[in-house]
């Protein structure tokens, strides 16, 4: 699979969107239960990516969007604005092709210059062994468990946290 990396551009966010929209209705991977608007996307992207100190990049396969990684505020409070929460999504279609491992490298690859941040937290629902497989491969350590913490799907789910010094 050839796939390059790149920052987001607001002409990405709809196929960015549409992944997404896939695990919100069809899986238990995000406990969004609601597919967001297409202007709560672009408000989103505006705000946290252009605005913002948040990262976007989408890989890329045959001029199509294929995957994307973003990061975002870890928590709302002043405290944790050094630290960071990383959400990966790949196309369906894709998964255990390789384009989460690229996007999470070329992210990295940023973020260990960016004096601004010191932890990224991922925060999986389970199960999810692939997902699990892939943050530990890119240096992510899991650092607890909460049981029944989502609800989906008719479905107590549990969340597991890992972190990454950056």
């Amino acid at each position: 699979m050839s796939v390059t990396v790149r920052d987001a551009t607001a002409d990405d966010v709809p196929a960015v969107a549409a992944i997404y929209t896939h695990y919100t209705l069809r899986t238990t991977t995000t406990f969004n239960i609601e597919v967001r608007t297409p202007r709560e996307w672009r408000d989103r992207f505006e705000q946290n990516i252009v605005a913002g100190p948040y990262q976007l990049l989408v890989a890329i396969e045959g001029g199509a969007v294929v995957g994307y990684v973003e990061t975002q505020q870890f928590r709302p409070k002043p405290a944790y604005r050094r630290s960071l929460e990383i959400s990966v999504y790949v196309a369906p279609d894709l998964q255990a092709r390789g384009v989460g491992s690229a996007l999470f490298t070329a992210l990295f690859a940023r973020l260990t210059d960016d004096e601004r941040f010191h932890r990224a937290y991922s925060i999986i629902a389970l199960p999810n062994d692939a997902s699990i497989a892939l943050h530990e491969r890119h240096g992510f350590v899991h650092r607890g468990t909460l049981t029944e913490a989502g609800f989906k799907f008719d479905q107590y789910l549990d969340v597991a946290y890992y972190e990454r010094a950056l």
